[in-house]
């Protein structure tokens, strides 16, 4: 399904995305052709938002985005690697160590599964 094209997810679950022979781009969200792909929880309302422009048009997305009243404004700059202290990321890194290693088993199994 990815394979031969460009895709994001969230940060942490980058590295898998080469098993489904896609490209990595660490973005929030990545339209290749006719596949858009969203990394990250609040990236998933831009994802929306998005493909609601895609099928729908501009106007349509503002007024999505409107009624939900999306207007990110968090009180910090730690939502993505790019801006969070090191520390933060590789504290993020260690938490999130045990879902990765399971992660990284189910991807093979699927990735096995796909050839």
């Amino acid at each position: 399904m990815l394979a031969g094209y460009r895709a994001t997810t969230h940060w942490n679950s980058l590295q898998f995305l080469a098993a489904f022979g896609a490209t990595a781009i660490a973005e929030r969200v990545v339209i290749d052709r006719n596949r858009i792909t969203g990394g990250g929880v609040t990236a998933g309302i831009d994802f929306g938002l998005q493909v609601i422009r895609e099928l729908w048009g501009d106007q349509s997305a503002q007024l999505a985005q409107l009624t939900m009243e999306y207007d990110p404004q968090p009180p910090t700059n730690s939502g993505s690697p790019r801006t969070a202290a090191p520390e933060l990321v590789a504290g993020a890194r260690q938490i999130l160590a045990g879902y990765s290693a399971r992660q990284a088993i189910a991807v093979a199994a699927a990735a096995k599964r796909l050839r």
